[in-house]
């Protein structure tokens, strides 16, 4: 936490981090490795945040380095940040050094906790492979909520998977949800036909085996990739309380003009009947509160 004053949810006063590395000895190429979170601020905060004339508007983390005179220079303008939750992110420096005075600086008014730094210098590049693995199943159902507790040392929430709760947390947005069952049909192409999840809901994935065996000394690591949007039910979001209107692939702002979307009507149509015929309770939360 390298500020000392919050002005709202997700935006502090201005505040840098200095890290020195010690010479480095010129290197043609360097890598800024930082793992931290970000705490975002939701819709009705960045409207508080437009309506107060005190207030600054969210800066992304710059980097700046010292020039031959001392003085620091902004380097990049944008650096990046680990986007929610605890995130390693990867920053290149090459280049961006104008001195043997290799000190950088981090800054930002965004409410952002950094948790480890490192640097590499000259660093082969490692050989990687690349294996795309296919979707074998995907199941929609309700689980519930893990039980989520905070970090004492200025760190995120965590959830513990193993300790669900059915319970009703919120009252339910209203629209058309995906019914429950197998949803992999929808999650094989990034499109206009959605897998749309509601409170306490979960999808189950399974992929299929690699092919190839694993070459002797060498590492498997995982990448889920996802396309999707997120909706958060604040009274400031438009249509905020409700799941529709649905978003679509070539939506590119919030002027929304659901005829120009579709382009395969009948399909579209397909789509809404078979899958997108669940509602949720909204009387649920008020009847257990």
């Amino acid at each position: 936490k390298a500020f000392d004053r919050r002005h709202v949810f997700g935006l502090a006063e201005d505040h840098f981090v200095e890290l020195d590395f010690g010479d480095l000895g010129r290197p043609r190429r360097a890598t800024l490795f930082l793992t931290g979170w970000i705490r975002p601020s939701g819709t009705s905060m960045n409207v508080a945040i437009s309506q107060n004339p005190e207030l600054k508007s969210p800066a992304p983390p710059a980097l700046w380095v010292p020039d031959k005179d001392g003085q620091w220079r902004e380097a990049l303008p944008y650096m990046g940040f680990p986007g929610g939750k605890t995130k390693t992110i990867a920053v290149d420096l090459s280049g961006v050094f104008l001195t043997d005075d290799y000190r950088v600086r981090i800054a930002t008014n965004m409410e952002i906790y950094w948790d480890d730094a490192f640097i590499t210098v000259d660093e082969k590049p490692a050989e990687v492979r690349q294996t795309p693995l296919r979707l074998v199943a995907a199941d929609l159902h309700y689980r519930g909520f893990s039980l989520r507790t905070a970090d004492a040392e200025h760190g995120p929430e965590h959830y513990d998977y193993d300790r669900p709760s059915t319970a009703t947390k919120w009252p339910a947005m209203g629209g058309h949800f995906t019914r429950y069952g197998d949803v992999r049909e929808l999650l094989t192409a990034g499109d206009g036909m959605l897998a749309v999840l509601g409170a306490g809901d979960e999808v189950s994935l399974r992929f299929a085996v690699p092919d190839e065996p694993l070459p002797a000394g060498w590492k498997r690591d995982f990448v889920l990739y996802n396309v999707g949007w997120d909706k958060d039910c604040d009274l400031n979001t438009i249509y905020g309380e409700t799941v529709e209107p649905l978003p679509f692939a070539t939506t590119d702002g919030y002027t929304y003009d659901a005829a120009a979307q579709v382009h395969d009507r009948a399909k579209y149509e397909r789509y809404l009947r078979t899958y997108q015929n669940r509602r949720q309770d909204r009387a649920a939360f008020w009847r257990a509160h």
